[in-house]
């Protein structure tokens, strides 16, 4: 029998708590907001801001997935997004050069293992998903220290393979994001699951089915997706599949 796979994305298992409630999914962006957010409080800038005022001004890779970009390693992929951070911050009145240096600060920021926690069920779903036979994998449209991160919120050794768009160099839901993913994988019966109504459509464009994170009982779904309310539910669903 072929091995079974269920690709989850990152933001499905965590989420920086710095600007959502521990244990809980906020607006899409809301980690790097908050990461913004935390680090002009760093700063000696003498400013403030919040996530809801920055996330409108962020530009980042994901939301232009059509785009293939070359990998990026470590430092190399932050210094090419501090123009981003930057971008935003200048967006909301910190001035330019002090928001190109803020920005130099995001990656600690985003990255402090204290700002990180995973979503209430998720320990629980990746057992289920485990006994039931089905090998846990995620990629995360973002930074390449995802398995730092997996490790951060202590979901590391529930996790068979991880994957970011920094080394793929493919966004979800680009098709070779996907695909990146099933070569690594083999032959297999693979799954997708996130909380992007987007992500699920481009894994059923192909073939593979897609499952939508929504705690929010009227998201629009693509066709032939189907909808749970927690990650629970995911192992709810793919129990017996």
């Amino acid at each position: 029998m072929r091995e079974r796979y269920v690709c989850l994305t990152f933001d499905t298992l965590a989420a920086r708590v710095g600007s959502t409630p521990a244990g809980a999914y906020g607006p899409s962006d809301d980690d790097w907001a908050g990461a913004l957010r935390d680090a002009v409080a760093a700063s000696s800038v003498g400013r403030t801001t919040t996530p809801d005022a920055v996330r409108p001004h962020l530009d980042l890779p994901w939301h232009h997935p059509d785009r293939m970009h070359a990998d990026r390693r470590g430092e190399d992929w932050w210094r090419h997004h501090e123009s981003a951070f930057a971008d935003a911050l200048a967006a909301v009145d910190v001035p330019r050069r002090q928001a190109d240096a803020v920005a130099r600060g995001v990656r600690e920021a985003y990255l402090d293992p204290t700002a990180w926690a995973a979503v209430e069920d998720a320990n629980t779903a990746l057992d289920r998903l485990s006994g039931a036979g089905w090998k846990p994998v995620v990629y995360l449209n973002g930074p390449p220290e995802v398995e730092t991160l997996l490790a951060t919120v202590g979901l590391d050794d529930r996790v068979h393979e991880a994957f970011t768009s920094a080394l793929t160099g493919y966004e979800l839901p680009h098709a070779r994001a996907f695909e990146t993913v099933e070569d690594a994988l083999g032959d297999c019966r693979l799954w997708f699951a996130g909380r992007d109504p987007a992500g699920a459509a481009g894994a059923l464009d192909l073939g593979i089915p897609g499952i939508v994170v929504a705690p929010d009982a009227d998201a629009a779904l693509p066709p032939g997706a189907r909808s749970v309310a927690t990650l629970d539910g995911v192992a709810d669903l793919l129990d017996g599949n």
